[in-house]
């Protein structure tokens, strides 16, 4: 842990959250395990996700590191090693943050780079990726706008993902989400610039805060009992409810599925992939 002052970020002051117990300013490559050795000491592993991350795809430079290259599929650093069966990981009443910079991409569309944590159990293959859950910190965004024009978007998430079966036998793969992404994010949080951003979230029980240079940019409800509410911003008027986006997840089963974030553990991550690299210059988590 640095010895240097950290301030504090004022929505993580506010919610009480004034311990530092995670931070990588990325001075150097140390604290990364960039050659898969899978001891302890390190904050990052190299098996994030796909493909494991090498040093052919990721350098540090000016207290930053870069995550990038033409390595196919997805790639990066996770604060948990499964061989090791250790690391770093999160529980509900946190605040984390990363300071990023991500431009347009090369090629292909879609989600990815992100900062994000997912279930340890689900990470570990104990529950299996389709029974799990996801927390998107940012997911950036490239697509096609209102205006048919190539457009990036901040999108941060809240994902159960979960197996529906059809009545044939055969599985289909849906998700019980509260994400932005479904209801009006292309008109709601586009990006101008290629810059530096500072992305976060609160998670507190029952309710998840998304941030982006300080800015709250919304937020999501939920419990045991009932499919989430969200919001934009500062209004305090919900958005139509997941089931109203989604019929398919009004099954008992699936209600309040999302209250699984505040019970279980959850492993960081920085996720590329070939054509959408990143700079990432710090990591912090406050409790």
């Amino acid at each position: 842990m640095t010895t240097k002052e950290v301030p504090i970020p004022e929505a993580a002051k506010a919610a009480g959250m004034t311990t530092l117990v995670f931070e990588d300013d990325f001075d150097s490559m140390d604290t990364i395990d960039i050659d898969a050795t899978h001891q302890p000491g390190y904050k990052w592993y190299p098996d994030a996700y796909g493909h494991r991350l090498t040093r052919d795809y990721i350098y540090q430079k000016d207290s930053y590191i870069h995550i990038g290259g033409p390595q196919p599929s997805s790639y990066g650093l996770a604060t948990y090693s499964n061989p090791l069966d250790a690391g770093f990981t999160v529980t509900c009443g946190c605040y984390m943050e990363a300071r990023i910079r991500a431009g347009m991409p090369t090629g292909k569309y879609g989600g990815i780079p992100a900062f994000w944590t997912f279930k340890l159990a689900d990470f570990k293959g104990e529950r299996g990726w389709s029974e799990g859950g996801e927390l998107d910190v940012v997911e950036l965004f490239i697509t096609k706008n209102k205006d048919g024009k190539d457009q990036k978007y901040f999108c941060g998430t809240l994902h159960h993902h979960y197996r529906q079966w059809t009545e044939d036998g055969k599985q289909e793969r849906a998700y019980v989400s509260n994400l932005v992404n479904n209801c009006g994010y292309r008109d709601q949080f586009p990006f101008v610039d290629d810059d530096w951003h500072t992305y976060a979230a609160l998670w507190q029980k029952g309710h998840m805060a998304w941030y982006l240079d300080g800015q709250l940019m919304h937020s999501a409800r939920y419990s045991p009992d009932a499919l989430p509410e969200y919001y934009y911003r500062d209004d305090p008027t919900p958005l139509p409810r997941v089931h109203e986006v989604y019929p398919h997840v009004t099954k008992p089963e699936r209600i309040g599925s999302h209250s699984i974030f505040d019970t279980d553990e959850g492993v960081v991550l920085l996720t590329s992939r070939e054509t959408y690299p990143m700079d990432v210059d710090w990591v912090r988590i406050w409790r």
